[in-house]
């Protein structure tokens, strides 16, 4: 099977979403497709992952800058329809700061957590080994470290993050402060990188 084989991308890229969600804070490669890069440029990486989790049975919507191209092109793609924020199941950031609308995201019921949102953030890098030197000129974000505890780490994990406002992960605590009440979320980089912090993880901003 070729490597630009759609379905075998898709396949691929639900595995190691599947290895990033059972396995917090570690980075995974994903597929890449190099084709479709001149359709949809450096978004391609947020797209692949779309692709694989939207469908027209489930709701998304988008906060961040190119908001209203994004829109078009992931429904054209997916054939999910655009909800608002609170009853939406997935959200894309797409340049790494929501200001606080996550805080509106579903967070599921007690007798049916897993209906709670999946946030999906667009970032610069995301990386287990610290960025040199750092990114931080041209007013661009400097690394953000973080450390994550919980179920699917052992002890605890550290993280370099390059593009995403400290301020998110101060929002994804209290929105998984009650869990199994919260949210999901997915952070994917412009490497083609993938990372997941579950709602059942700590989240330490160092």
């Amino acid at each position: 099977m070729q490597i630009n084989d759609e379905t075998f991308i898709t396949q691929k890229t639900f595995r190691a979403l599947l290895q990033a969600m059972s396995h917090p804070g570690r980075v995974y490669q994903l597929e890449q497709k190099t084709e479709v890069r001149s359709q949809i440029t450096d978004k391609y990486n947020l797209f692949s992952v779309l692709q694989t989790l939207l469908d027209h049975e489930v709701g998304f919507c988008v906060i961040g800058k190119e908001k209203e191209y994004l829109k078009s092109n992931i429904s054209e793609l997916t054939g999910c329809p655009v909800k608002d924020i609170s009853d939406a199941d997935f959200i894309i950031v797409s340049d790494g700061e929501s200001n606080g609308e996550i805080l509106k995201a579903k967070k599921g019921s007690l007798e049916y957590p897993d209906t709670g949102a999946t946030v999906i953030y667009s970032i610069r890098s995301l990386s287990q080994i610290p960025p040199y030197p750092p990114l931080v000129k041209g007013g661009i974000r400097g690394d953000l470290k973080l450390t994550l505890k919980g179920p699917g780490i052992n002890g605890e994990i550290s993280l370099f993050l390059v593009g995403v406002s400290k301020k998110e992960f101060h929002y994804l605590k209290e929105i998984n402060s009650e869990y199994p009440l919260g949210i999901d979320s997915v952070f994917i980089d412009s490497a083609n990188r993938i990372m997941c912090i579950p709602r059942s993880t700590r989240i330490e901003v160092r």
